[in-house]
């Protein structure tokens, strides 16, 4: 099973988003996000107020089947005060019973070498109110039984506080 037109057609629509760094607004609007997955009210979606700096403000990934593919979406957030202007790195811990399959964005990125890792660097810092998409594509693996929910988490690291715990947002990938 591949991601087919329509699939590569939404990973193209994300990407975009991200470069023009319009992804902060598709949440903050509530807008009912890709794939038919229920809307997530705009309140929901934002981080508390006392945080700033670099957030993973929203993952989401599509129910699929045993075998079947599905894309990991995570956005990334400058909630300021100061804009990035350093490199990145995001890191999205998989879970068991998924491989990475097709193409990753960013481009950059490194999975070590259990394939549970996968660390992305973004080249450039990210503006004030600005946001970056990073976006995996995984294959469930033939071992895993419908029914089956695996959890993975995605975290970053932001460059102006290195010493800062950042938190990480969890996912679930539902096999049906």
């Amino acid at each position: 099973m591949s991601i087919g037109r329509r699939g590569w057609w939404r990973i193209g629509i994300a990407a975009a988003l991200c470069v023009a760094g319009t992804g902060t607004a598709a949440v903050a609007s509530g807008a009912a996000p890709l794939g038919g997955r229920a809307a997530v009210s705009a309140d929901e979606q934002r981080v508390p107020e006392a945080e700033d700096g670099l957030q993973v403000v929203n993952v989401s990934v599509d129910r699929t089947k045993v075998r079947g593919l599905t894309v990991v979406r995570a956005l990334v957030a400058n909630l300021g005060p100061n804009p990035v202007t350093d490199r990145f790195t995001t890191t999205v811990r998989l879970p068991k019973g998924v491989t990475v399959e097709g193409r990753i964005f960013p481009e950059e990125c490194q999975l070590d070498d259990r394939g549970r890792e996968l660390t992305c660097r973004f080249r450039k810092g990210l503006g004030l109110r600005h946001s970056a998409t990073v976006l995996v594509p995984l294959r469930i693996a033939d071992d895993v039984r419908p029914g089956q929910r695996l959890s993975g988490t995605v975290s970053l690291q932001d460059p102006d506080r290195p010493t800062r715990v950042v938190p990480s947002r969890a996912f679930a990938i539902d096999v049906q």
